[in-house]
């Protein structure tokens, strides 16, 4: 974890003041001349820049993890969406013939075929097996088995899928 460093300014009695010295050359050489040390101020050495270092590079750190836990999030998310739909369906033919399938489009394309379809029937008697076959990005066909010749409706619930 970065070490917090409260930075202090040097503080000198006199500040901005120099004593000149004239060289062999022609060239001026000025030398601070501070007088009494108030205060020392914090050190701009090796051990306090790479301090500063470290906390940069742990920050983009920390900020990179959140950016990608943040995008898992929207992922997880986005295949919450779900969507409703109902079709009917009937058969013409006598049992055992007398299975029948329909299409149901989706209305909303899904990016993967990972999406998982909850069918369900209140007209149809118990033991009648509901089949959810030939999953596509844009629907999928329902099978029902023992179709009665009278039309029922199968309501389905769709999630997912659109990772």
């Amino acid at each position: 974890m970065y070490d917090l460093i409260l930075w202090k300014n040097r503080r000198t009695e006199k500040s901005n003041t120099y004593a000149i010295k004239e060289n062999d050359d022609g060239t001026i050489t000025l030398t601070p001349v501070t007088g009494k040390i108030i205060e020392a101020g914090t050190s701009f050495n090796q051990v306090n820049m790479n301090n500063m270092e470290h906390g940069i590079v742990e920050s983009m750190i920390i900020a990179d993890i959140a950016s990608v836990q943040l995008r898992q999030h929207q992922r997880e998310l986005e295949n919450t969406y779900f969507e409703i739909g109902s079709v009917k369906v009937s058969s013409a033919e006598e049992y055992p013939f007398n299975t029948a399938t329909v299409t149901a489009a989706i209305k909303t394309i899904r990016h993967t075929l990972d999406y998982i379809v909850i069918p369900f029937c209140d007209d149809v008697q118990q033991g009648r097996a509901i089949r959810v076959k030939d999953k596509q990005l844009n629907g999928f066909k329902i099978e029902v088995e023992d179709c009665p010749k009278k039309q029922v409706t199968i309501k389905y619930f769709i999630l997912g899928g659109m990772l």
